[in-house]
């Protein structure tokens, strides 16, 4: 293993950047000629997992001196590994990951994986999502989380928080960890995909597929045709979906929802050229509407965790 490198890419999600990331940065600096930051989560939607944008997270980096640039959310590790290749090309590189995602798999000459720093960004953040100091972190950090604190935005976010504090504590007694289980749908009709707005937490006012939790006594598929139904009234016969199915995936990656393991199951019908009925919101969704599906593809700033992922899939 070599003592020194040309490059150290410094990746994770840094919500909040806190002291002890930098602290790790400087007492590995000196392995490499260059260090660059990289930001995961280009055009994230806010949430109480990640209430800072990819532009505060790299205004702060770049304030603070650091050569940084961000990256979007992509969803496998194939994507991942390509990422990396793009950033660091032939250059002998050691990879400092704050980020699970980029722990394994990665083509760098060495990686020196620093766990308990995102414990404690975690810690920060939810000291300050529920209202009480959140110490650990810079002054043009603390400015930052002022001025997010002050925004229309961040009673969702607290609220959001609250909520996933109590999900999270509901399921405390199970004997094992829990392992949810959910459905979506995209559904295409001639150029346009079906969204609907939240109208819940986790993710209210954000755009997603219409989708829920499986229920005791259905199948996926059956699942799938009930949600899709009662968020959008939007009925689809079995023997139709069966014969429009396009495709469908399960979404498992172990961190893809902020209410804890959660496996999706998405489905993808095309009913270009029927007659469809009048879409109506219902259940859990406060809005529903069609949208081109280039527009779609121009939304990752407003949709739900990762169902501007599973969208980009079917459609790719």
């Amino acid at each position: 293993m070599s003592d020194r490198y040309d490059l150290m890419l410094v990746i994770g999600r840094f919500q909040p950047f806190c002291d002890l990331h930098r602290a790790a940065i400087e007492s590995m600096a000196s392995r490499a000629e260059r260090v660059q930051v990289v930001v995961v989560g280009d055009d994230m939607p806010r949430s109480a997992r990640y209430p800072f944008t990819a532009d505060e997270r790299l205004t702060l980096l770049k304030a603070e001196g650091y050569d940084a640039v961000a990256l979007p959310e992509v969803l496998t590790a194939e994507a991942r590994l390509a990422q990396i290749e793009a950033l660091t090309g032939s250059a002998l590189t050691v990879l400092l990951p704050f980020d699970t995602d980029y722990k394994s798999e990665v083509p760098v000459s060495a990686i020196f994986p620093i766990d308990a720093v995102e414990a404690e960004s975690d810690a920060i953040r939810t000291a300050w999502l529920e209202g009480r100091t959140a110490d650990g972190v810079s002054d043009a950090m603390r400015r930052i989380m002022a001025e997010v604190a002050a925004s229309p935005a961040f009673a969702t976010l607290a609220e959001e928080q609250a909520y996933l504090v109590k999900y999270k504590q509901d399921w405390a007694a199970a004997p094992y960890p829990p392992v949810f289980v959910t459905v979506d749908t995209l559904i295409l009709h001639d150029g346009k995909v079906l969204l609907i707005k939240r109208g819940g937490l986790p993710g209210r006012g954000q755009w997603a597929l219409p989708g829920g939790f499986l229920d005791k006594g259905e199948t996926l598929f059956e699942a799938a045709l009930r949600e899709l139904h009662e968020e959008t009234g939007l009925r689809l016969l079995p023997e139709d979906g069966r014969a429009r199915l396009k495709g469908q995936r399960v979404f498992d990656q172990p961190h893809r929802s902020a209410r804890g393991r959660t496996i999706t199951h998405a489905f993808c019908f095309d009913l270009s050229g029927l007659d469809l009925p009048d879409i109506v919101a219902g259940d859990d969704a406060a809005a529903v509407k069609w949208t081109g599906i280039d527009c779609a593809l121009k939304m990752r700033r407003h949709m739900f965790e990762d169902h501007y992922l599973i969208l980009e899939h079917f459609l790719a």
